[in-house]
């Protein structure tokens, strides 16, 4: 009975056994399951992964999501720069000559000379400009001072011009070598010495490398100045001394027909590489009393305004002639110049015919040009003369010369002569410059 107890006994336990081994195996396989499908679920993971780090097309396509657009700033428009713009000021005046009488009437019982009083009326007008130019037709040297034919002119004529407010003297014209080259060098360094440039006329080869182009400088407006005259008195430059006058023809002491082409687009090229925003030329040029203008001078022109020049002042002919602008292409760029053929006479005495060959050889201009410079470009944006008159008094009154503006006279209650004078010129003036740059009262 004990036997048949035990055997049962055992039996059981065989059987307990064998269900847990059979629970054990099937726990075994389903983990293996589980870790099989875990394994292959992260390389599956790892697959996309990588694939989506490649091609993106290769992705698999994400969730629609209904799309949000930002709102854009657009940016504030750029505020336009501001246009910079200045403007500068030239005057300009012909002829400055010392006669005989004009020397009598500046001396002093102390044996000084005194010129303020024939210009002080209109000094007003010539300091009012940035920049003031005149073509001064006589030489400074030591006494005795005299008129025609040497115009030697005491040192103190400088001194009150530079305080009148001139900054460049023409020196080329008739007179430059009439008292030699002593008095030509002697004539450059009294002007510079009052604190004025002398323009076409050089003490050496040296001095005229860096003396032939002035430049000027006013509101940030550079001004380059050259000048040229087409004689000399019918002299000629001493051998080695063709430095001393800028020519504006090889003929210059004989019939002044043949242009110096070479010198004159050298001299132009000379001011350019300054580079200025407006080059003048100032010529002593023409013929006396006459306002015709002449082949050579127009052909002189072309070759300055081709080659860059901008403004032409010239002086010799003692008459006031013609002015205009001309629209002219330079370089395939559209450009407006400006020409004034003569100034006339600015200071100068009863002499020598000037009166009688040319009753208005005392009519006189302050040319006033004024120039724009606008972002970098600058161009010649005004332009107006005051008429004058030289008075001569009378030999026996105290300052007999006195350079007047045409207007201040007839507002002051003139004599019917001086009147019917007065109107006279400003007919005269409108006529002979062709225009109507007269500035009125």
């Amino acid at each position: 009975m004990a036997d048949q107890t035990y055997e049962r006994d055992e039996e059981l336990l065989e059987s307990r056994r064998l269900r847990r081994m059979e629970l054990k195996r099937k726990r075994m396989i389903r983990n293996r399951i589980i870790l099989g499908g875990a394994a292959l679920a992260l390389l599956l993971l790892i697959v996309l992964i990588a694939r989506g780090c490649g091609k993106k097309e290769d992705t698999l396509p994400e969730p629609a999501v209904p799309a949000i657009t930002p709102e854009v700033q657009k940016p504030e428009p750029a505020e336009p720069k501001p246009t910079q713009t200045t403007k500068a000021t030239l005057s300009a005046v012909g002829d400055i000559m010392v006669y005989a009488s004009q020397v009598e009437d500046a001396k002093k019982e102390d044996g000084s000379y005194d010129f303020l009083p024939s210009l002080a009326s209109v000094s007003t007008l010539l300091t009012a400009s940035d920049i003031t130019v005149g073509n001064f037709e006589a030489n400074f040297a030591a006494e005795p001072y005299a008129g025609f034919p040497n115009f030697s002119a005491p040192p103190s004529l400088a001194d009150t011009l530079a305080s009148l407010g001139f900054d460049v003297l023409q020196t080329a014209n008739t007179y430059s070598i009439q008292g030699g080259l002593t008095g030509l060098s002697s004539t450059i360094r009294t002007i510079r010495e009052a604190g004025m440039d002398t323009l076409g006329t050089y003490l050496s080869a040296a001095d005229k490398e860096e003396h032939q182009v002035v430049v000027r400088e006013a509101n940030g407006i550079k001004i380059a100045f050259i000048a040229f005259t087409k004689s000399v008195n019918n002299m000629t430059l001493p051998t080695g001394s063709e430095y001393a006058v800028d020519l504006l023809c090889t003929d210059y002491d004989t019939t002044y027909n043949s242009l110096d082409r070479s010198a004159i687009t050298a001299a132009v090229s000379a001011a350019k590489a300054e580079d200025p925003d407006i080059i003048v030329a100032m010529l002593h040029w023409g013929s006396e009393f006459e306002s015709d203008i002449s082949k050579p001078q127009q052909e002189a022109a072309d070759l300055l305004i081709e080659n860059g020049v901008d403004v032409i002042l010239g002086s010799h002919p003692h008459i006031v002639g013609k002015m205009e602008f001309k629209d002219v292409k330079v370089g395939g760029k559209d450009k407006r110049v400006f020409i004034a053929y003569s100034l006339g006479n600015f200071l100068v005495g009863n002499e020598r015919g000037q009166a009688s060959n040319a009753p208005s050889s005392f009519e006189s201009v302050i040319l006033n040009l004024e120039f724009t410079k606008e972002n970098g470009e600058t161009t010649i944006s005004g332009c107006n003369y005051v008429p004058l008159y030289i008075m001569d008094n009378g030999e026996d009154v105290i300052n007999r010369y006195q350079v007047r503006n045409v207007y201040d006279v007839l507002d002051n209650s003139p004599d019917d002569d001086t009147k019917a004078l007065m109107e006279q010129a400003i007919a005269h003036l409108k006529a002979d410059t062709e225009s109507t740059f007269d500035r009125g009262n």
